[in-house]
């Protein structure tokens, strides 16, 4: 008795002490117990909550009673924590400065998912030896689940995400990889005959859907399928392509019973409510998902609060998703096989995302917005030292590793890789990217960037620096020998672009930066203005740098429109962005450009490394190093004051041109080993251009 009385002595006085600091969440807790200690004691019905909704309502209850006095950690133990709907938190939910509320795991083994786990899977056909199987499913499992809308996204796929042994997994599809292509366009946007011959499939075909880049190398959606005509090998789709159909451009029909024949592959049979598919490499399996909630985390109007080491897995939308919040931190978190993108944030403030491994996502890895555009307003948000990999396994460009907007956030030290289409896009205000590596992108697409900016002339005062990039694909048709009435359809791997400054936007300033075969294009100033393009190290196959007027067809109307969208006339614009109130001589012509102090060690064919699109004046080009180890130095470029256009130009003819001065084509003495330069002789002509070689040796992730 005298040892009961002691431990209900202690436990009573650790949770008083604890009361307004402390709370325990374990799957192996109860929500009757007092969310106090992480140890159960029936006696003093002390212990741990079982759910994060039930913390969640005690710091809520805490907070009613006027006992809201310090900051709160709630500690959620190991497991795994099923939901059915989001976490929502709102003001009832807020901290305080210096009184934040933190929501803490045990990193990689405090699991929050909203799946479904499937049982009572059986074999479908024991004399198939594809050995698929067959899970049952409850009559409304499916209808009731939603992914977060997308235009992008059309048909009578369902909306879900479907995971065996936490793989991602492809609806069944033809062909099993690869590409089909169109052969004949029968109309503008929803017919086409297929220039390999389709399979004779049978059964249902009314749930087939298309995954088509149907027009060029950078748009690729998701169309409904109408009608599959095996007979005449042409398809004919529900919904309308984005841009018209071309021929030889590619597709692939997924969501058939039909097509089900590979490891990996599942489709969902709605007639007789089961999913149907085949394990991944020959591995039983241990797990079968589905995802079930749109979000996990949902945060709404609500401050200081900060999650941290957890796992986030299987919605069918977005990861965490967060609207017009301040103060909040995503830190160690680890998100995975989820639908949509692991990170959704708009109008919102001072959010740090940070130390975080996102992979495997459907639509991208994070995205915030937050400021004011009209006056400046910083965000103050921070997207920080970050592993983001295989973000795009749904849509395969423009679904972005980081996507930031709005005003003057900072994406720093961040590892993104292995991707199908673009990495960073940024648009707004004094954004910095910094310190960042990029490697092993664009694998799927063309005319794709690691940092992609544009179409927006008020796009100013953002700063790409320090940054390495390496290693880029693209994937294209060649147009030189693609010709269908020859039974021709070749794509390559090119189409890359490092820092891809697009359609005329403008004001950037890209220093110190290192590219290393990044594409067709390691610097591209798509017909911009005031861009600042100094210090940067390039070392390439393709154009080091490309400057270009935009091509014929331009709506240079929609760029002088921008203009109207923001007061770049106010007096604190033209303080910030002197060059809005310089009169233009020529607006479609890229003016007002300082390329400067760069290195650039070509390695491609016969010195091939440039291409200029320029006026005589306008732009301060100059104080360069070219450099080939075996060749001069070739380029392309075209004087817009007269027309005179001369393509493999050697490097003399265009320094006569008088556009750009104080160049040099000789040896650097630099060698470049992975995010770090050096310089190999004393005497190296680069000091006597001003070039700074003193770059960051903290590029990348920071362990």
């Amino acid at each position: 008795m005298l040892i009961k009385a002691l431990i209900t002595l202690v436990f009573t006085t650790f949770c008083t002490a604890a009361k307004a600091q402390d709370f325990y969440v374990s799957p192996s807790g109860s929500d009757k117990f007092n969310g106090l200690s992480p140890r159960a004691n029936f006696w003093t019905n002390t212990g741990p909550f079982k759910s994060l909704s039930r913390a969640q309502q005690a710091i809520r209850s805490l907070k009613a009673a006027g006992k809201f006095n310090q900051a709160i950690t709630v500690h959620v133990g190991k497991g795994i924590y099923p939901i059915s709907t989001p976490l929502e938190f709102n003001n009832l939910d807020s901290g305080l400065p210096g009184q934040e509320i933190l929501w803490l795991g045990e990193k990689g083994v405090t699991i929050i998912s909203g799946g479904i786990a499937l049982k009572n899977c059986q074999a479908y056909d024991t004399a198939n030896p594809l050995k698929i199987l067959s899970c049952p499913l409850d009559s409304t499992t499916v209808s009731r689940i939603k992914n977060e809308a997308n235009d992008r996204i059309l048909g009578n796929n369902p909306e879900i995400g479907f995971f065996v042994n936490e793989k991602w997994m492809q609806p069944a599809r033809w062909p099993n990889s690869g590409w089909a292509h169109i052969k004949e366009p029968l109309d503008k946007f929803t017919q086409f005959s297929v220039y390999q011959k389709m399979p004779q499939f049978t059964g249902n075909l009314s749930t087939a859907q298309a995954h088509m880049y149907a027009n060029n190398d950078f748009f690729d959606q998701y169309v409904g399928v109408s009608n599959i005509d095996l007979t005449n090998n042409k398809i004919t789709l529900l919904d309308k392509t984005t841009y018209p159909l071309v021929a030889a451009r590619r597709f692939y029909l997924q969501n058939i019973e039909a097509a089900l024949d590979a490891e990996g592959e599942w489709f969902y049979d709605k007639a007789n409510n089961r999913i149907l598919f085949i394990p991944p490499y020959n591995v039983p399996p241990s797990s079968i998902v589905i995802s079930g909630t749109t979000n996990l985390i949902i945060i709404n109007e609500s401050s200081h609060i900060n999650f941290s080491n957890l796992t986030l897995r299987h919605s069918s939308g977005h990861g965490v998703k967060i609207q017009k919040s301040d103060n909040i931190l995503l830190d160690n978190l680890e998100i995975n096989n989820v639908v949509g993108k692991a990170i959704y944030g708009r109008q919102s403030t001072n959010i740090t995302i940070s130390n975080n491994y996102i992979h495997h996502t459907g639509q991208g890895g994070i995205l915030i917005h937050g400021g004011d555009r009209p006056t400046l307003k910083a965000s103050g948000n921070l997207i920080d030292n970050n592993h983001i990999h295989n973000f795009d396994a749904i849509l395969f460009n423009h679904s972005p590793a980081i996507d930031t907007s709005g005003v003057a956030s900072t994406v720093s030290h961040n590892l993104i890789e292995n991707a199908n289409g673009n990495a960073i896009d940024l648009s707004g205000n004094d954004h910095l990217i910094e310190k960042n590596e990029i490697t092993q992108i664009c694998q799927q697409s063309a005319d794709c960037g690691g940092i992609y900016s544009g179409r927006d002339w008020t796009y100013r005062g953002n700063v790409i620096r320090y940054n390495y990039l390496h290693d880029f694909y693209g994937y294209e048709m060649d147009f030189t020998f693609t010709d269908i009435s020859k039974n021709n359809i070749i794509y390559r791997y090119k189409g890359a672009r490092g820092i891809y400054l697009d359609d005329a936007v403008s004001g950037m300033t890209v220093f110190g930066n290192i590219l290393v075969n990044t594409g067709t294009m390691s610097i591209q100033i798509g017909g911009g203005r005031d861009h600042r393009i100094e210090n940067n190290v390039i070392k390439t196959t393709g154009r080091a740098i490309w400057m270009d007027q935009r091509f014929p067809g331009f709506n240079w109307d929609n760029m002088r429109n921008t203009l109207k969208t923001m007061p770049v006339n106010s007096d604190l614009w033209l303080a910030k962005y002197p060059e809005l109130g310089v009169q233009m001589e020529h607006d479609t012509w890229p003016e007002g450009n300082s390329i400067q102090r760069n290195v650039i060690i070509s390695t491609g064919y016969l010195g091939y490394s440039l291409r200029y699109v320029a006026p005589l004046k306008g732009n301060a080009i100059g104080n360069n190093l070219l450099w080939h180890a075996s060749s001069g130095i070739r380029l392309d470029y075209t004087i817009l004051d007269n027309g005179y256009s001369v393509g493999g130009a050697l490097w003399n003819d265009w320094l006569n041109q008088g556009i750009e001065t104080n160049s040099l084509n000789v040896n650097p003495c630099l060698n470049i080993s992975g995010s770090k330069i050096s310089i190999t002789c004393a005497n190296s002509p680069i000091y006597s251009l001003g070039f700074q070689t003193n770059l960051p040796s903290d590029i990348g992730l920071v362990k």
